[in-house]
């Protein structure tokens, strides 16, 4: 599933934010610039509504996600930080990597099996092999690869 939903324009591996913030909007451009969403500010504001239900955010790892009228095809705009960003998780957790999830709201629950896939590769040996990522092609084949 996770192939049909990131490609490497939806990959950035230098992320310039320096705050969850500047976080967001950075991957809410990403998902516009690849006409994936049509509303940045509408699924910005989803993103946040969700967030603020619930913290999404693990062992240095955030997947904020949404479903939203703003999405026009599901997708996943992965960021990669070397240093981390306060994240407001009740833990401490403070993540370098990022996964935002855009799935539609037409009450599919298709964010579920997304979010499932992931956390099955979510780990050290996962996340250090992003970080060694040098090129959007190389963290695309980290993310696909079934070693993790």
């Amino acid at each position: 599933m996770l192939s049909t939903l990131v490609n490497t324009n939806l990959i950035k591996i230098n992320l310039s934010a320096t705050n969850k913030d500047e976080l967001f909007q950075e991957l809410v451009n990403l998902l516009h610039e690849n006409n994936r969403i049509d509303d940045k500010a509408k699924f910005l504001a989803d993103i946040k509504q969700r967030e603020s239900d619930s913290i999404t955010c693990m062992d240095g790892i955030a997947y904020p996600h949404a479903k939203s009228t703003a999405v026009l095809e599901p997708a996943i705009a992965v960021g990669i930080k070397k240093a981390t960003i306060e994240y407001g998780d009740e833990d401490g957790n403070e993540p370098s990597l990022f996964f935002m999830i855009a799935s539609p709201d037409n009450g599919a629950d298709h964010h579920i099996y997304v979010l499932q896939e992931l956390f099955g590769k979510f780990g050290d040996e996962f996340i250090e092999a992003m970080h060694n990522a040098t090129t959007e092609q190389e963290a695309l084949d980290v993310l696909l690869s079934d070693q993790f």
